[in-house]
């Protein structure tokens, strides 16, 4: 992202690695939060509004980044334990430098359309905030390979699927933890998607460096419509009631969850 023709930047601090994200949007802000401080008992006293946090403020937002190999591992580990492991972000706007730390995650979305770059946006909450020492220097990130969604780079049942074009996968940590699929594909004659109300196994592999496998995928909602007369679209949205494990491939081949 470009300002006054200068390059913002973000940096995610996880256990004193700093990593450079590439993102293409971001929507963090603060905003004040105060709560009702009750007067003593016995006295008749206005009631006093106090803030909560440092600062008295709440951070909220979300940001969008490519997933390239650069970055990979760092935004793996965040999507697993991310929303119980406090992590930092480093903002550059050119017209301001933020730093916001002890924030958790609460909720990524995974997404890729057919022969682009996938994409991940994930949403944070804190409540620490503070303008950053501009002796601080800016983390650089380096360009590496971005990662595609490819046909058969979603297996459903084991099985490797070149009809599905696009797909998104929603995860949202709150009282209890959602995961939401959803699958874009043509209508077909033969598909395994066509009449599957519940799928045992989907797994999502992108780059051979990373992949995401689910288990006990239920049906919530199925759409289809139509924009000729010769091809019907469908779009299956499935709840994952079973794992939902990120994995990134080692040097040495074998998947592992990311540290």
């Amino acid at each position: 992202m470009y300002i006054y023709g200068s390059e913002c930047t973000l940096t995610l601090i996880r256990d004193d690695r700093a990593t450079a994200i590439p993102y293409s949007l971001e929507t963090l802000r603060e905003e004040r939060t105060d709560v009702p401080l009750d007067p003593l008992v016995g006295y008749i006293l206005p009631l006093s509004m106090i803030p909560v946090g440092a600062a008295g403020v709440k951070v909220i937002g979300c940001c969008v980044t490519r997933l390239c190999l650069s970055s990979l591992k760092p935004l793996a580990s965040l999507m697993t334990d991310g929303y119980a492991k406090p992590f930092t972000l480093h903002l550059n706007r050119i017209v301001e430098r933020r730093v916001y730390t002890s924030l958790r995650l609460t909720g990524w979305e995974l997404r890729a359309s057919r022969d682009e770059s996938a994409y991940l946006r994930f949403d944070v909450e804190g409540r620490e905030a503070a303008d950053r020492d501009h002796a601080t220097g800016d983390a650089s990130w380096v360009q590496s390979q971005t990662l595609t969604f490819y046909d058969g780079d979603i297996s459903v049942l084991g099985e490797p699927s070149c009809n599905i074009y696009r797909f998104s996968l929603t995860r949202i940590y709150g009282d209890a933890i959602s995961t939401i699929l959803q699958l874009h594909y043509p209508l077909k004659e033969g598909d395994v998607l066509n009449n599957a109300r519940e799928i045992g196994d989907v797994a999502i592999t992108l780059g051979d460096s990373l992949r995401v496998r689910m288990t006990n995928a239920v049906l919530l909602s199925f759409t289809a419509k139509t924009d000729n007369a010769e091809e019907i679209l469908v779009v299956r949205r499935y709840r994952i009631d079973g794992i939902c494990l990120v994995e990134v491939r080692a040097e040495d081949g074998a998947w592992d969850a990311p540290l």
